[in-house]
């Protein structure tokens, strides 16, 4: 009864070019029956309503409050300043710099709360563009900027497309929103189309290469119904991961691009799919289909009919999110903010972009002409991609080894030695042409067993071995190399040294963040300029998703890993992010 709700808080940046003649508009909604001090205190004992903000490449004036109300308050028996239900301030932008990003735009709300018998203890709220802790009633009188976030969103749109267009009336207004707009979608396709040649995609070549090879000879109008089910394939599973982001959203919650290689149940799925699959392709089971459906299917996606080809594009999916492509992840960093309707378009957009290669082999079948025509040597290679699809276990059980170790490797060969049993006594006793009741009940049964050893036994076991070695890792401030763990308090303390500070976002599943610091991070010549330059470096974990990394995530316009900033000085405000391919030139150059 003697508290308060956090009042509902939004912002948005005024329509047009952004300019010394711009404005922050902030608006905010204290619950019925209570009141927040106004910016001036009526009494020393009380404490006043203020705000701070920043931005990369913007200063601010001094905020304009609106008129206090004033109120007697008969318990404390002097007349109160008070501010009640909506009220707005607005904060003038003093400077614009070159290469300024309203997207990196924070706000906190500093304010106590009363109603006419208790003054609560000082609080605050922080404000986000683009994802506010609260939005303006539909009722509310204003001039609407933030209503259900769509002004935040179109800001924030406008931002990560480097230029600024309306942002007002509750969603995006004008030719410069509507050129943000496509230019980040742009941007979401053709970083669909970079992630085939992500690190984190070549481990699954082999799907890709095999369903080439096995369309060669087509008719083109089979290749180009082909391709189009595998570019089925591929939306239903984005859409799938868009449905999953949207309801971790609405729950409130943080969603991230590679979000499912935090699950350790995805892994272990994975793990059993790609077990099976490579027993498919090294023929000891087929998975079949009775009467005149009897088309064999290896689900590892070399199947020449439509559902295997649609299968392909839905398993290519699953497997090329653990890294964030070039442009990706700019895009993905404003979707992953946006309402669910625009974050199911940048999804799909991307999701061409990645079917786009598929579709144009299949539309121009003379392409495939380079490969030879089928024969023996097709069982060979069919076999060596089972191999391929076993190193991609091996991925797996890699990433496993850099999470819980030894330990969580036992587990999981275990899973793997009961999905290739499985598949041997699939194929021994549910070969193409026996009943296929059989081949029902041996799944069903496999199934039942994975799920039952893995809820039962293996996940307590895992998780338990995963808390320990995280929260152990966690708790380390200086890792190794002279890396230091990233936390909010750790930057504040360099910045007040003014430190320059090198910030990777990472995590054990990302190929492409291990790719980077294989080539680039442990390279000798710059870690030694760095520590001459006096930068802290700072790793910022995201293998297992905690509060502090989604919030660098956000502020850096990402949605993934890998990320990359520097702070110049330990200045957040003037956060300069880097490319997710570094090259140390890259690096280097953003040094001041």
């Amino acid at each position: 009864m003697n508290a308060m709700e956090p009042p509902e808080a939004s912002m948005a940046f005024s329509a047009g070019k952004l300019s010394d003649k711009s404005e922050v508009t902030v608006d905010i909604v204290v619950p019925d029956n209570w009141h927040v001090n106004a910016n001036v205190a009526a009494d020393e004992f009380l404490k006043p309503s203020s705000i701070e903000i920043a931005a990369r490449g913007i200063e601010f004036g001094e905020p304009k409050w609106p008129e206090p109300i004033k109120e007697y308050n008969e318990v404390l028996e002097f007349e109160n300043l008070v501010f009640k239900g909506h009220f707005q301030i607005k904060i003038p932008v003093k400077a614009v710099a070159d290469g300024y990003d309203t997207l990196t735009t924070n706000a906190t709300f500093h304010y106590q709360a009363c109603d006419n018998s208790i003054c609560l203890a000082p609080a605050s709220v922080d404000i986000r563009i683009g994802r506010n802790a609260g939005s303006l009633k539909k009722n509310d009188k204003g001039n609407g900027a933030g209503l259900n976030g769509s002004a935040g969103d179109a800001q924030g749109l406008n931002n990560a497309a480097g230029n600024d267009g309306s942002a007002g009336q509750g969603g995006l207004a004008g030719k410069e929103g509507a050129a943000a707009v496509a230019l980040l979608l742009f941007f979401a396709f053709i970083g669909g189309i970079i992630l085939n040649l992500m690190p984190c995609v070549l481990p699954v070549l082999s799907l890709k290469l095999f369903s080439l090879i096995k369309q060669a000879g087509q008719s083109r109008s089979r290749l180009v119904a082909l391709g189009i089910s595998t570019t089925a394939g591929i939306l239903a599973s984005f859409w799938a991961l868009a449905g999953i982001v949207a309801a971790i959203k609405a729950g409130g919650g943080a969603a991230g691009w590679g979000m499912q290689f935090q699950s350790a149940g995805f892994i272990a799925f994975m793990v059993v799919i790609l077990t099976a699959f490579a027993m498919s392709f090294f023929g000891v089971f087929e998975v079949w289909l009775p009467g005149s459906a009897t088309t064999r299917m290896d689900a590892a996606g070399h199947k020449v009919g439509l559902v295997g080809a649609f299968f392909t594009g839905a398993l290519l999916v699953l497997l090329s999110t653990p890294c964030s492509a070039p442009f990706l992840g700019t895009a993905m960093g404003f979707a992953f903010t946006a309402s669910t309707p625009v974050l199911f378009l940048f999804f799909t957009a991307a999701g061409l972009g990645l079917a786009l290669p598929y579709l144009l082999v299949c539309a121009f079948p003379a392409v495939l002409k380079v490969f030879p025509k089928p024969g023996k040597w097709m069982v060979i290679l069919q076999k060596a991609m089972g191999v391929l699809l076993l190193a991609t276990v091996a991925w797996l059980l890699w990433i496993v080894n850099q999470q819980t170790g030894n330990t969580g490797v036992v587990l999981f060969l275990g899973i793997v030695l009961v999905s290739g049993v499985f598949s041997f006594i699939i194929g021994k006793f549910a070969p193409p042409g026996v009943a296929f009741w059989r081949e029902a009940v041996l799944f069903a049964a496999a199934a039942i067993a994975l799920a039952t050893g893995w809820f039962a036994f293996a996940a307590p076991q895992y998780e338990k071995v995963l808390s320990d070695r995280f929260n152990a890792r966690m708790a380390q401030q200086v890792l190794e190399d002279g890396w230091y763990r990233y936390s909010p308090q750790l930057v504040a303390e360099f910045a007040k040294a003014g430190r320059t500070i090198f910030i990777d976002a990472t995590a054990d599943w990302c190929l492409t963040c291990k790719a980077n610091e294989a080539a680039v991070l442990s390279d000798p010549a710059l870690l030694q300029k760095l520590d001459s330059a006096g930068v802290v470096r700072m790793k910022a974990d995201w293998t297992r998703e905690t509060p502090e990394v989604n919030e660098l995530l956000y502020s850096m316009g990402k949605s993934g890993v890998p990320a990359y900033a520097i702070y110049p000085k330990g200045d957040k405000g003037k956060q300069v992010v880097l490319p997710e391919l570094l090259t140390s030139g890259l690096i280097l150059e953003a040094i001041p």
